[in-house]
């Protein structure tokens, strides 16, 4: 491995703090968002915490609201 190149290890565990970041910014927030407001949140967070882990985020924030709606 050359040096100054973070290991996998490194790399995914700062994709998953940027995708606590991410949601915690959601969650503030999203009750007064527009679609627009979403799209530019996706933008912001995607090459930091990939689309796979802000995918989670938005199905698991939609699990919780229609649990939440029962």
């Amino acid at each position: 491995m050359s040096e100054g190149k973070p290991s996998t290890e490194e790399m995914m565990k700062g994709m998953d703090d940027a995708a606590k970041e991410a949601q915690a910014e959601l969650l503030k927030g999203f009750k007064n968002w527009s679609c627009a407001d979403t799209s530019h949140w996706w933008r912001r967070w995607y090459l930091k915490a990939g689309h796979k882990r802000l995918g989670r985020i938005m199905v698991g924030l939609a699990k919780t609201l229609e649990e939440a709606a029962k």
